[in-house]
């Protein structure tokens, strides 16, 4: 063969159009399986079959590679609420049901940006939550704004699990149920508005306490990774070297402040299932109570959230397990309020309920309004009869 013809014979390799989207797509499923902290730009590099030098092509690192996953699911949904089709909430959730990632790991892996690429997508989504809340036809502005943020959060619930429905069945019941928050009765919005800043109260005699309540903030704040001994020390009044006599480890420290959450959870359920008169009776106690240890205990919810992914393997398994359990109260009280729903039905109602009390609560402007919580309260038991 003739150097000619071995020439004519060679057909280079071409990149693919959509290249990008195959590493934001990677990067995204990594980064929400994985955790961002345990994903590296080889990592995704090779989940798209490529050379970690030609993933730099596209992006200079893992940091940039984070905001472009969230910046273009969030574009996505700029384009469809900038032209809403008639049912402007089936067509979020199916683009949620297409790629689930973006509500997880803006809760979680948000810390990892800049300050003003932060406050750059909270502007963004604010303007999103704008558009729902105008499709909810609620005269007052800020009943709507609640509304608004409240369907978002239904919408985006299935980044905070990995449970499925067949066919359409998904997507109908999530639109469903925000949709029933854009329209639920609302009790008043009366009564003092909540205090903008906790109280500082006292601080617990116990420096084990004083440590274990300073990590536990901390951790909720600022992500587990970002946070260290030091930084928890000091923020109890405890020097450095005396951490160690109480907590020999910072995960020491994570695995304590998420068991003591978990069991905090596992009370409120049985306080709100001992004065319940039947199972409807039930859920609308336990929506009431979970509503009021959210809003009063917002780092614990967080870190129970977004940061169990940090502890090793068992004692996360073993955690878990127990939140599973957890949640399987609530889904058996509803299929014995609701006994047509199918139990996996219910599950993706359950979730979409709790992700509602807990998304509200991070929008600190909606939380402290006066009934913030019997409305929110209201709002998840609407979900849950849907």
């Amino acid at each position: 063969m003739t150097a000619t013809a071995r020439e004519s014979s060679f057909t280079p390799r071409r990149r693919p159009r959509d290249r990008r989207r195959q590493i934001l797509a990677a990067a995204a499923a990594l980064f929400w399986s994985e955790g961002y902290h345990r994903v590296g730009m080889a990592d995704v590099a090779t989940a798209v079959g490529i050379a970690p030098s030609a993933l730099y092509r596209h992006v200079r690192g893992k940091q940039e590679l984070l905001l472009a996953v969230l910046d273009e699911h969030l574009a996505r949904i700029e384009a469809l609420v900038a032209a809403p089709p008639d049912d402007l909430l089936g067509g979020l959730t199916a683009l949620t049901l297409e790629r689930r990632e973006f509500g997880l790991l803006w809760e979680r892996e948000a810390g990892h940006l800049p300050a003003d690429e932060v406050r750059a997508i909270r502007h963004r989504l604010r303007a999103v939550a704008a558009v729902v809340a105008a499709a909810s036809a609620e005269p007052d502005p800020a009943t709507a704004e609640l509304r608004g943020w409240a369907a978002l959060s239904v919408v985006d619930s299935p980044s905070h699990h990995r449970w499925t429905l067949a066919g359409d069945r998904f997507g109908d019941l999530l639109a469903g149920a925000a949709r029933a928050v854009l329209t639920a009765p609302l009790p008043p919005a009366t009564g003092p508005p909540a205090a903008s800043g906790r109280p500082r109260g006292l601080a617990p005699a116990s420096r084990r306490e004083a440590l274990l309540a300073a990590a536990t903030r901390l951790f909720g704040e600022h992500g587990y990774p970002a946070v260290g001994l030091g930084d928890i020390g000091a923020a109890a009044g405890i020097a450095g070297p005396s951490v160690y006599r109480h907590f020999a480890t910072k995960t020491d420290l994570l695995l304590a402040a998420l068991s003591r959450g978990n069991e905090a959870l596992w009370l409120g359920l049985h306080h709100a299932l001992a004065r319940a008169s039947d199972a409807d009776d039930a859920l609308t106690l336990l929506a009431a109570d979970y509503t009021a240890f959210v809003a009063e205990n917002p780092e614990i919810v967080s870190v129970l959230v977004s940061q169990t992914i940090h502890l090793p393997t068992e004692p996360r398994d073993d955690l878990r397990r127990s939140q599973r359990a957890y949640l399987a109260e609530w889904v058996a009280l509803l299929t014995a309020a609701r006994p047509e729903l199918p139990a996996a039905e219910a599950r993706v109602l359950v979730h979409a309920a709790l992700a509602l009390v807990n998304s509200l609560a991070r929008v600190h402007h909606l939380a402290v309004r006066p009934g913030a919580r019997a409305r929110t309260a209201a709002l998840a038991g609407a979900v849950l009869r849907t």
